[in-house]
């Protein structure tokens, strides 16, 4: 990267996971994962019949509000930014 693209990384993607334990059997996973950019965020989940399914949202707390409507669920930032 050069100097003259840091200014890019202001809006960079924020790359995000869901980890639930959607069976209750004490083995927590990722069941989503994605992209917050400013203004959405695009996220995959696993669905139980063991598609993935594409949505947006507008960002990525949206998102698991979502996810905590079927199970309590955390955000995790895997920059380490939240």
């Amino acid at each position: 990267m050069i100097e003259a693209d840091e200014p890019l990384l202001d809006d960079a993607p924020r790359l995000f996971g869901i980890v639930a334990d959607p069976e209750d059997d004490g083995h927590p996973s990722v069941v989503a994962w994605g992209h917050e950019l400013t203004g959405h965020a695009v996220t995959s989940w696993f669905l139980a019949d063991g598609r993935i399914e594409v949505a947006v949202f507008g960002s990525a707390d949206a998102a698991l509000a979502t996810a905590e409507t079927l199970y309590p669920s955390t955000l995790v930032w895997i920059d380490g930014k939240p």
